[in-house]
Parts: C-alpha cells; structure tokens; sequence
C-alpha cells in the first residue's frame, strides 16, 4: 500500500467523523487535487454552486472537498438577488431600441406582465428555460387566458441573468429574441423576474410583445366561432 493512498484512507475516515459544517456543504469527498473538486462540482451543476478544497498536511497529495450549494446559516457561496426590475424602466429601454430602428413605441400592459409573471413563476417553481408551460400552454395561451385578444404575440425568455441591462442586452445580442424586440407589428409590451435562488438559474425572465385584434376582427372571429357552434 503506497503513502498517499493510506493518507487518503486515514484522511477521509477522519473526515467522516464530523459533522458537515452549516455552510452550505452538502457533500464532502476526499479527492487528489483540488481540480479534481472543481470538476465534481461542475458534474454536479444543478445543485454545486462553489467547491473549497481543505489540504490537512500539505505535504500530501490529498484534499477534503467541500461542494457547496450556497445555503445554510453562514453560506460560502451566497446567492445575490437581482436589481429589482423597475417596468418603466424596461419600456422607456425597449422603445428607444425601438426608435433607434424607426420603429412605434410600445406601451406597458397589465395583461401582458401578468401573462408573464404566470410563465416565470412556472419557470422558477420547475427550475427550467422553456416556452412551454407546465401545462403545455404556449404563449398565445397564457396571453388569452388574461383576456388579452392578440393579432399577434411573440415571447422572449431568459434565465440567471441579474438585471434587466443585462437581460435586454442578451436579448438583443440573440437574432431570434432582438427578432421580437423589433416588431414593427406590436404596440403592447408585459415583462416579469421571479428570483427563486434555491434552483440552478435563480432568475427567471419572461416578456411578451403583442397587438390587439381589432374590433372587426373580434366581431368575425365571435361570428366564425357561433357559426361553428350552430352546425354541430
């Protein structure tokens, strides 16, 4: 049996006899270096947020890793909240974006921020990124279900990011989501952050952009819908 592998053995049993310290430690292991509990950290990525590496006798390759998920009563790795999002803000943001393509200003609507806080509080209860609701609602959905009849709607949404200067801007670095952010066919804009800091991303962001049916449209589509009733 070589020295270092006795050490490790002598070195964990040691280890496994304390208690695991109230600082967000939920696991430790013994490991060779300290790259080594970097790495299971990484592997552990939806609940590791930080790793520290404790070398009892320096002159031994061996380390007591500490991975870390932020919490406890003296957290390592405390989770930071986001700079509240203020929704004037935002607007004000987006419709000088806007402007700067010779696009309309939009307006904030309440149906449209509600519309996103139920998705981001989907978000943030599941600790995931989608457009999918829970419940399989798509956007559209989640805009109707808040009254809001729409020509048109498009979603933008994000995670982890911990201000709305930072999300706008991966927004408007991404084709798809800066696609939304300049719609020349929108009048109407929602936006909502739900901070959950015991899931992986912590912030969850969602926004709609949208325009109302017209009045013409209403009537017809209510006429279409009555028709179809009648025949069956």
């Amino acid at each position: 049996m070589s020295m270092s592998l006795a050490a490790i053995w002598q070195v964990a049993a040691i280890a496994a006899d304390k208690p695991l310290p109230d600082n967000g430690t939920y696991r430790e292991i013994t490991v060779k270096s300290f790259k080594e509990c970097s790495a299971l950290c990484k592997a552990d990525s939806k609940t590791c947020r930080g790793a520290q590496s404790l070398q009892p006798d320096i002159t031994k390759p061996v380390f007591i890793c500490h991975l870390n998920n932020g919490f406890g009563a003296t957290p390592l790795f405390p989770s930071e909240p986001p700079t509240p999002l203020n929704m004037n803000i935002a607007l004000a943001d987006l419709n000088a974006y806007r402007g700067q393509h010779g696009l309309s200003p939009v307006i904030l609507n309440d149906k449209l921020s509600a519309a996103s806080k139920v998705h981001a509080d989907d978000l943030a209860l599941h600790g995931n990124i989608s457009h999918t609701g829970s419940d399989g609602s798509d956007h559209g959905k989640r805009v109707q279900r808040q009254g809001y009849d729409f020509s048109i709607a498009a979603e933008n949404v994000a995670t982890g990011q911990k201000s709305w200067d930072i999300v706008f801007k991966a927004w408007q670095d991404s084709p798809g989501h800066n696609e939304n952010l300049l719609r020349p066919d929108v009048t109407d804009f929602g936006i909502a952050l739900v901070y959950e800091p015991k899931t992986m991303y912590q912030t969850y962001w969602s926004m709609v952009v949208a325009a109302p049916l017209g009045e013409a449209e209403i009537y017809y589509r209510d006429r279409t819908m009555l028709n179809v009733t009648k025949t069956h």
